[in-house]
C-alpha cells in the first residue's frame, strides 16, 4: 500500500470516527465548556471545519504555483459559541473533508511532490503537507 492510500484512507475515515463516538452525544454535554476558558466539543467540531477549509486552500496554493509561501495557521484562541446541532457539526466536518479528498483522489502523482516553503517547517512537500492533515 503506497504512502497516498494510507493518508487517504485515514483522512477518509476521521469523519466516520467522529460520527461514531458522538452518535449518543447529549446536546448539552457537546455545547458545556469545562471552563470558560476550555473548549467545548462544539467549538473543537467547528474548528475542524475551518481548518479543513483552510487546508484545502492550501494545498490548491501548493499545485497552483511555484514553491509557494505558507504562513502558521494560528486557531482562535476563544471560539464564538456555535448553536448548531451536533448532528449539524458533525456533517460539515463530513463535507469539509469530502472536498479535500475530492481534491486530493484527482491530483496525479506529481502533484504529491510539489515543493513549498512552510513559515515555521520550512522546505517541504504537498504530500507533507497532507500527512500533516491527518
Amino acid at each position: 500500500m503506497s504512502k497516498r492510500t494510507v493518508l487517504l484512507d485515514a483522512l477518509a475515515s476521521m469523519p466516520k470516527d467522529l460520527a461514531f463516538m458522538l452518535r449518543r452525544a447529549e446536546e448539552t454535554a457537546v455545547h458545556q465548556r469545562p471552563t470558560p476558558q476550555d473548549w467545548s466539543i462544539a467549538d473543537v467540531l467547528a474548528h475542524l471545519t475551518t481548518i479543513e477549509h483552510l487546508y484545502l486552500a492550501r494545498l490548491q496554493k501548493i499545485v497552483a504555483e511555484e514553491r509557494p509561501f505558507l504562513p502558521t495557521l494560528h486557531p482562535e484562541t476563544k471560539p464564538e459559541p456555535d448553536s448548531r446541532s451536533v448532528g449539524e457539526l458533525v456533517t460539515a466536518v463530513q463535507d469539509a473533508r469530502q472536498q479535500t479528498l475530492t481534491f486530493l483522489h484527482s491530483r496525479k502523482a506529481g502533484d504529491w511532490q510539489r515543493p513549498t516553503v512552510h513559515e515555521t517547517l520550512g522546505e517541504t512537500k504537498f504530500r507533507f503537507m497532507v500527512q500533516l492533515l491527518v
